[in-house]
Formats: structure tokens, sequence, C-alpha cells
């Protein structure tokens, strides 16, 4: 019998700012394409969504199946609170039908259906992997115990493992890494089209992204008598509040004609906004891994983010491929690159570089594979 592998994201697009058309076309992508390739060599493959659909449904993206299944609880307006979701559909399927290998991939503090789920895998001697995105663990007994029955864990930088094992309740856990890697046919440099200096942010706009920032640098720079930069925003807003104080912000400062907000893009339609920026700006605090920057310097544009935020210190080798930098600083190096050709085309060569040799779409599969067969190998 083919054995299969789901990878189930406990959460519906509402709670997370996206729209379901998101989770058909844009979330994921990495992941997504790495199980492409364990079907490619045999393996069943599905991808688990909530939804606020009131029936369970199924779409097929390029061969790769994702069901969507919808929220029991909570019922009401809290329906799509963050960490708060269930879904008895998907755990009454997974108690009949459940998958050779079972990968949740939730925040460090996981959430009550994740436990719930991972005692009937193990009552079901099914194992599952437990994949975490962020930085943050919780420390509850719940949690402890999620971890702990876990064939693995699965991180996506090396610094999110360090961290986990100098946690205590983490340090004897087996951790691997599998990096989010790109597909570098299509993230790549285009020659000539990064003639006019341009900063671009790509992600949720949200407030702990601090994208006010970005904008504080594009003002800094105007002051400074560098003209003709613009700024171009993407990402889906996730804070509508948030969202009309950076447009106010904007207005009030009279930068209407130098920010733009494009709001989401299909992942192939950012190609021309990374081959064309000459900056991308990653001003947040806390990021996990940061798809966007290894989208970016695949096609040649280099990274400035903050020192000690999480993935770009990883990502970002500092004053090669980007700059880490502190709080006080973050406008004043953007400055120094855009002033500095030199320098920025150094960067942008050994951003492109840096990709080919870690971040590739091949190597991502071939950690996930990696982490299929021990998994299976033990049961």
């Amino acid at each position: 019998m083919k054995e299969t592998i789901s990878l189930l994201h406990p959460f519906s697009a509402k709670s997370v700012g996206l729209k379901p058309t998101d989770l058909y076309y844009f979330h994921s992508k990495p992941h997504e394409n790495a199980l492409r390739g364990l079907q490619r060599k045999g393996y069943g493959v599905a991808i688990d969504y909530f939804t606020s659909s009131f029936f369970p449904y199924a779409k097929t993206i390029k061969g790769v199946k994702k069901r969507f299944w919808p929220v029991s609880w909570p019922i009401l307006k809290k329906r799509h609170a963050w960490k708060k979701q269930h879904s008895i559909f998907n755990y009454l399927y997974t108690s009949v039908m459940p998958s050779t290998l079972t990968i949740i991939n939730m925040s460090g503090h996981g959430s009550a259906y994740c436990f719930n789920l991972a005692a009937l895998l193990k009552k079901q001697n099914k194992p599952y992997i437990a994949m975490i995105g962020g930085m943050h663990m919780g420390n509850s007994k719940d949690v402890l115990n999620y971890y702990n029955n876990a064939n693995h864990i699965i991180v996506h930088t090396q610094v999110q493992k360090d961290i986990l094992k100098q946690t205590n309740g983490f340090r004897d856990l087996e951790i691997k890494v599998m990096p989010l890697g790109v597909d570098t046919s299509l993230f790549k440099p285009r020659f000539n089209v990064k003639e006019k200096s341009s900063l671009l942010y790509v992600g949720r706009i949200s407030r702990l992204k601090q994208i006010e920032c970005a904008i504080d640098s594009l003002v800094y720079l105007n002051k400074k008598g560098v003209t003709g930069v613009n700024l171009t925003i993407i990402g889906p807003i996730s804070d509508t509040e948030y969202h009309k104080e950076l447009q106010e912000k904007v207005r009030s400062l009279g930068l209407e004609s130098q920010i733009h907000f494009k709001g989401p893009l299909k992942q192939e339609n950012l190609i021309p906004y990374y081959q064309s920026a000459t900056l991308l700006l990653m001003p947040s605090k806390h990021e996990s891994f940061g798809m966007v920057m290894v989208e970016a310097m695949g096609c040649g544009t280099p990274v400035v983010a903050f020192r000690g935020s999480g993935g770009p210190d990883e990502i970002v080798t500092n004053n090669v491929t980007g700059v880490l930098c502190e709080d006080v600083n973050y406008s004043q190096q953007v400055y120094n690159l855009l002033v500095n050709k030199k320098v920025l085309d150094d960067m942008s060569r050994s951003a492109v570089l840096d990709v080919m040799q870690h971040w590739s779409l091949d190597y991502t599969a071939h950690c996930l594979e990696d982490s299929v067969k021990f998994a299976l190998e033990k049961f």
C-alpha cells in the first residue's frame, strides 16, 4: 500500500489574515513543492487546512490535493481566532483514514486542536512530525507532551534549532532543519532593470512587521537629498487599523507619489518587483524564516533587516548579501547602500550565488524526504 504524507496547517485563511484563494495559490509554496517531490517518488501527499465553509471540500493545485475542513469551534465571533480553532471534520477523518505520517505545522505554542490530534495519532500508533514556524515557544505541560511525543521536530533555520536546544524541555529532542528554498529558474536576476533606486517591502500588513520603519527610511533619503526613490509595499492586510495608520502617515508626509500599496500578489507576479528593486526592507523585529528574503536575494536584491530578529540572522550574511542593523541606524544603513553602487552591486551578485548554493528547492525537498524517511524507519 502506498505510504501517505499529510501536512496540516490547523487554521483557516481568515485567522491568519488571508483569503481562501491565498491558501490555494500562495501560502506555503516551499512545503508544497517539497511534497510534490515526494509525490514524484511514489508517496501519496495532501495538504490540509481549516475553512469557514460549512462543508469539507478539496482543490488540486498542480497535482497536489489541498483539503479544507470546516471549523467546528469556536462557533460565532471567535470562529477565526488564531490558535483557538478546532475541526471535528478533520479529526473524524483522521480517526478513520489516518495518513501514514502527519506533519503538523503550527507556532511554538501549539493549540488545543494540535494536542488532541497528536493524542489521537499516538493512540493509532501513527507518527507525527511537529513543524515550527515561529521563534517563540510555550512551556506548558500540554506543549511539552506534544513535542516530546512527536517523532521529531522540524524548524526552518539553524538559529531556531540552536535556540530550542538551549530551552528546557527541548534539549534532548530530535530537531531537524528544513530550509525553505525557492525555484532558482524563476527567482533570478534580470539585467538592466535596476537603473532607478527603489525600495520594496513584501509581507503581511501587520503592526508586528514595523512597516513604518520602511516609510521612515524613505523620509530620511529625501532629507539627505537622495531623490527619485520609490517604496512599493506588497502583501495582504492582516491589520486593517494599522493599514489605515500607514496610509495616513503617507498622506501626512506628502509621499503619495513615492509610496505605493499593491495588495497581495501571486508568487509569480512578485518576481518583476524583486528583480527591479534595489533593496528589500525587512524591518520586523521578529521573523521566523522570511521566505521573501530568499526570493529577493535570488533575484539579486540585497536585504536590510534587524540583527537578532530571527530568520534574517541566518539567511542574510551581514555586509555580503545584505545588512543586519540596529534600531537606531536602519534608515542610515539604507542610505549608505543606495549611495554606494559598488557595494550594492557586489551584494547583489553575492546574494544570487548564496541562494543558488544554499536555498534551492532541491535542497528543501531533500531535507523533507530525509525527515519523512527518518520518521517512517522508526515505525
